[in-house]
């Protein structure tokens, strides 16, 4: 036959040797389609970053003069509704050319926002009547989708015309320098991360072309005795092998084409992708519809090397040869190399030597656990008959469950390396939680200082009310320059303090050099200027933890008789409350009562339930990370299955024979067991000490105390072990009609 031939009839064989080739065609569709989808998302993160520079880098304002261009005045501020941030951009042009922010045609005028289309759902969605007063204008467009940066950002774009203070913004679209943020600590994470993803579905891609090997090998001696040379069976091999690859292809594209549509639906901390953000470049996706078919060939020409196939039948290699330790080292002491000096994280060779490092530390695992799995096995003697039976088998073939399990390995070293990293940066987070003990803040601007107070007064249900004036005071000879002052009444003053007996009229201060006569100047947020006269010996000020005053970082505290003769118009007020009548939309509420006041007043809260950002991004990145990591872990579970399933089929003859000398089904089960879990254990031993090893080596991005979490490791460890239970027990009715004598009888 020509080579046409030949894979026209491995093509053939795949998909009409009856209901075994469909079941395995099926099989292999689905699994090289699940790995299709991950490289190809894999392959998206080039666009991903180029495509979100590109929108950042439009957004960026420029402050540097034009001539011949009014500027426009720019003052974003946040405000929250239901724990979603919203930023309002107040805008007022200065002439007839300032410049317009992406997304958007015309500036809004006063008394105008234009919504991003996530904010303009939510605001129809609304039906508490809450959100809406947020708003300070009437929505009159809609910024364009591609501009903003993340798809789910809550947007506005507020016109104004009493904005006096805010950024003087000359254009838009200014690119800046290499600015290192914590952003890039987590997406340094990630990188890692997806390595650890990747990996597995290599190894899973070649646990599926191993299918059929044994059914295989028997056709292959039977075309043999037909007739067909060496050469041919290779090409059937492949032809063979192509038809599950293509067919996965299709299953991937298909899943990541929907995977795509659904994406803006998903968030990674507190950024978003658009569908076209998540597009391969043309290249890669060339590279990967090669490289899969490719691999899944070459996987199944390497599963035949020890093979031989005659036309009276298949002679397999007895005992397979030794492994060497010399090379499966290389890839360890190269990624200790690089991972050991400290080239430091704010520099692009850092972050990539930290990286690859890792990264070479995780491929010695699947190279160094074959050979050490056979030297292990090699030494053991005695045990149950099931442990013996396991080891026997470990002993002629240790390479195929070491492979399978080698993948798991990579996906535990590393799940356990990062899980310990970001975790115990959102330890670190936690410390900045909770400064208020769950009280609501209302800082308002000077000139509407009074309206805040009043507006916030009223609302139904405000309780514990504390109220506090700052400004900042300079001494004389220029010491404790810009030490925060601040009026407030002696209820706030006790409420906020360890004071007791406190009458109007006195003065506190934490720094001992104050005293009665004391000439210091004080100084607003608008750099006004004047004098005051300290008018009385000041009380030690002693500010409580979860205070106002600790709150503002006062020094110097006075009483509103002891602030007599100051101008307070410019000073900023500083508003705490609670909630007293337990409503779930008390600080909503609040919110809405100075709304009026634009960018003038802000409202923040803090308690146990909400968490900085910094926090909230590496809690979502350890639930990413975790999530990515099951994932894979449900794959290598399906590995093993098909694994534990193929060996049955391909062992029925033995298995029956043990059946027939009196060998208790339950007895091959444990053995089964054995086989599985040997490897496995002796897996996350090497997994748990690298991952201890990467959280060692990647600390020094954050802190420098060790953080392992230990209760990662145990459910990641237990995860796996009952993965293999369940893909023991999963082989049950195979192996009892394996066991039966009937398999005894041959033609």
């Amino acid at each position: 036959m020509s080579g046409r031939e030949d894979l026209l009839l491995g093509f053939r064989l795949a998909v009409g040797g009856g209901r075994g080739s469909i079941v395995r065609l099926v099989l292999s569709a689905f699994g090289i389609g699940l790995a299709v989808v991950i490289l190809l998302t894999g392959a998206s993160t080039g666009t991903v970053k180029e495509n979100r520079d590109q929108r950042a880098f439009a957004s960026y304002v420029r402050s540097e003069p034009i001539p011949g261009v009014a500027p426009l005045a720019y003052r974003p501020a946040t405000t929250d509704f239901r724990g979603q941030a919203i930023a309002l951009v107040h805008l007022r042009p200065t002439g007839p050319n300032s410049p317009i922010p992406p997304g958007v045609d015309r500036l809004p005028a006063p008394g105008e926002v234009f919504l991003s289309p996530k904010l303009e759902e939510l605001v129809a969605a609304d039906t508490s009547g809450l959100l809406r007063p947020l708003l300070p204008g009437e929505p009159v467009g809609i910024i364009a989708a591609g501009t903003v940066l993340n798809p789910n950002d809550l947007v506005a774009y507020v016109g104004s015309d009493t904005l006096r203070s805010g950024s003087m913004v000359y254009g838009f679209g200014a690119e800046r320098g290499y600015d290192y943020t914590i952003e890039q600590e987590v997406l340094a994470l990630l990188l890692i991360g997806l390595f650890v993803l990747l990996t597995p579905v290599f190894i899973f891609i070649g646990t599926i072309s191993r299918l059929g090997g044994a059914t295989r090998d028997r056709r292959l001696a039977a075309l043999r005795l037909a007739g067909s040379s060496v050469r041919q069976l290779r090409r059937i091999t492949a032809a063979e092998s192509l038809a599950g690859a293509a067919a996965g292809l299709v299953v991937g594209a298909a899943l990541f084409l929907l995977l795509r549509g659904a994406v803006t639906n998903f968030q990674v901390f507190r950024f978003g992708l658009y569908p076209s953000d998540l597009t391969p470049p043309w290249p890669l996706v060339v590279l990967i519809v090669l490289l899969v078919p490719a691999l899944t060939v070459v996987t199944a020409w390497f599963a035949q090397r020890h093979t031989i196939v005659e036309p009276l039948g298949v002679v397999r290699e007895a005992t397979p040869p030794k492994r060497r330790l010399w090379w499966r080292l290389l890839p360890i002491l190269a990624g200790i190399a690089l991972v050991l000096p400290d080239f430091g994280m704010e520099s692009g060779l850092g972050r990539a030597a930290l990286i690859a490092g890792v990264v070479l530390l995780m491929l010695g695992i699947p190279a160094l656990l074959p050979w050490l799995l056979e030297r292990v096995v090699s030494g053991i003697k005695g045990g149950p008959p099931s442990f013996q039976l396991a080891i026997r088998r470990l002993r002629s073939d240790s390479g195929t469950p070491s492979r399978v399990v080698a993948g798991l390995c990579v996906v535990l070293a590393g799940a356990i390396g990062l899980q310990s990293l970001v975790a115990g940066q959102a330890a670190l987070q936690d410390e900045y939680q909770d400064t208020t003990a769950g009280r609501t803040i209302v800082t308002a601007e000077g000139p509407v200082a009074d309206k805040a107070v009043a507006a916030v007064r009223a609302v139904p249900g405000a309780a514990d009310f504390q109220a506090m004036r700052s400004m900042f005071v300079t001494t004389a000879g220029g010491d404790h320059s810009f030490s925060s002052f601040a009026v407030a009444d002696c209820p706030t003053i006790e409420a906020s303090t360890g004071t007791t007996g406190c009458r109007d009229g006195d003065v506190f201060a934490e720094a001992p050099s104050f005293h009665k006569g004391q000439s210091v100047t004080l100084t607003d947020l608008d750099k006004h200027e004047q004098p005051w006269s300290v008018p009385a010996t000041p009380r030690p000020l002693d500010p409580k933890k979860s205070g106002i005053a600790e709150y503002l970082g006062v020094r110097v505290l006075a009483t509103p008789g002891a602030a007599g003769g100051i101008d307070l118009t410019a000073a900023s007020v500083t508003v705490s409350l609670r909630d007293g009548a337990a409503n779930p939309d008390f600080v909503e509420l609040v919110r809405n009562s100075v709304a009026p006041l634009g960018w003038e007043a802000t409202v923040a809260t803090y308690n146990r339930e909400r968490v900085t950002d910094e926090a909230q991004m590496f809690g979502d990145a350890r639930n990413i990370l975790l999530g990515g990591v099951l994932f894979v872990l449900l794959l290598a579970g399906v590995s093993l299955l098909v694994l534990a399933q193929e060996q049955v089929r391909e062992r029925r003859r033995a298995l029956g024979a043990l059946s027939a000398t009196g060998v208790p089904v339950r007895v091959i089960l444990r053995s089964m067991v054995w086989q599985n879990g040997i490897p496995l254990l002796l897996g996350i031993v090497i997994a748990t000490a690298t991952g201890i090893g990467i959280a060692a080596v990647g600390r020094r991005m954050f802190w420098d105390t060790l953080y392992i979490d230990w209760a990662a490791v145990g459910v990641l460890a237990c995860a796996a072990v009952v993965m293999v239970l369940l893909v023991t027990a999963s082989t049950l009715p195979s192996v009892r009609s394996a066991a039966r004598s009937e398999n005894l009888r041959t033609e």
